[in-house]
């Protein structure tokens, strides 16, 4: 269901999942069925998010260093 979904779509569709849920009386069956779709597109959330947290964090660790040999440079220019 979440592969061809980009993180946008699939928060939309948690958040409208779920208020369907908690404003409906629904036979148990699809309440069942839309919490599991529900704990999916958690699932794909988050893994979305810690994705993008790495990669955050890869560059950032990148600009120190940046940042570090750039000022090496400068206390060898002086």
């Amino acid at each position: 269901m979440t592969e061809e979904m980009s993180f946008e779509e699939a928060n939309e569709k948690l958040e409208k999942t779920i208020e369907h849920m908690e404003n409906n009386t629904l036979p148990l069956r699809e309440s069942v069925e839309l919490y599991a779709q529900a704990c999916e597109l958690l699932s794909f959330c988050i893994n979305e998010l810690e994705a993008c947290k790495g990669r955050i964090e890869d560059i950032n660790e990148k600009l120190k260093e940046l940042n570090y040999e750039e000022a090496q440079e400068l206390d060898d220019g002086e």
